[in-house]
């Protein structure tokens, strides 16, 4: 078994090759946000987040490393990032092992647009995502699997036509007071514009198009300054310790007990109706 790591053409590359299977983890480096989503859900902490220096006077996001000894290749971190900046691929195949093996669900991605709703010439929506996955010239075109639900489009569409579904909910807060004076760090690395400056120069949060990935928070220098908690998260049915676990470290705990509680709830109601169904043939 030969285990390998290399950067080339903007994407960090990791790899585990056996004599009949080769496995590939791929970041894409122009996708990938810094965001603290996959190191925190990995569970053999492979992923590590690299402090980057500034450019043109900004901070930059840090940059996400991985220790290729202790990669598993099964693509959890491929799961919850909601830039699609992580691949997972067996013998060229793009596949997530997690998912495939139910390990892990997938994250509910709902977007929908009602083009009958467009008006002529309108770019609103294209002009207002800050990821630049819409294009709006011959119809509205949304590259979905790219899209982290920030309901920008959303918001700024004139006619309703676009509707978003959040897949993580959660709240984002600042302390003004733990802020250091001046500083825009924030504001630097979000990827969606969920954080905005007054007037005043005091930063300010947009709750509705925070996409609660932490960018932010690990770029802060104030103590305490950022606070954000991922209440929910939107995802494909599945009964797995791995995703219970996975759950609690994105959320927290009371978020993965309201879950459970949920998922009791369906399975008595599931055992009620097939009890009925029964007598019913009977």
């Amino acid at each position: 078994m030969k285990r390998y790591k290399k950067e080339a053409n903007g994407k960090l590359e990791v790899g585990q090759v056996m004599y009949t299977k080769r496995s590939v983890l791929t970041v894409d480096r122009a996708l990938c946000k810094g965001c603290e989503l996959c190191k925190l859900v990995c569970p053999r902490e492979a992923i590590s987040l690299i402090p980057a220096e500034p450019q043109n006077g900004k901070v930059v996001a840090p940059r996400v490393d991985i220790d290729e000894s202790k990669c598993d290749f099964h693509g959890i971190c491929a799961v919850v990032c909601p830039f699609a900046a992580i691949r997972i691929s067996i013998n060229g195949d793009e596949t997530l092992p997690a998912v495939a093996k139910e390990v892990f669900p997938l994250l509910t991605r709902d977007i929908r647009c009602d083009e009958s709703r467009c008006p002529a010439d309108c770019r609103d929506c294209e002009t207002a995502c800050p990821l630049h996955i819409i294009e709006a010239d011959e119809g509205v075109k949304i590259q979905k699997e790219l899209c982290a639900g920030c309901l920008v489009c959303e918001t700024e569409c004139p006619k309703d036509a676009i509707r978003l579904t959040k897949f993580i909910e959660g709240s984002i807060a600042i302390t003004l007071e733990h802020c250091p004076e001046g500083c825009r760090a924030c504001l630097d690395v979000c990827p969606v514009n969920a954080l905005g400056s007054g007037e005043d120069g005091r930063v300010f949060a947009k709750n509705v198009h925070c996409i609660f990935c932490g960018a932010c928070k690990l770029v802060c220098p104030g103590e305490d300054a950022l606070k954000i908690e991922r209440t929910a998260i939107r995802h494909t049915p599945v009964n797995s310790g791995a995703w219970n676990r996975g759950l609690e470290k994105l959320t927290s705990t009371g978020a993965l007990i309201r879950e459970l509680a949920a998922d009791g709830v369906d399975r008595a109601r599931d055992a009620v109706h097939n009890l009925l169904t029964e007598e019913d043939a009977e």
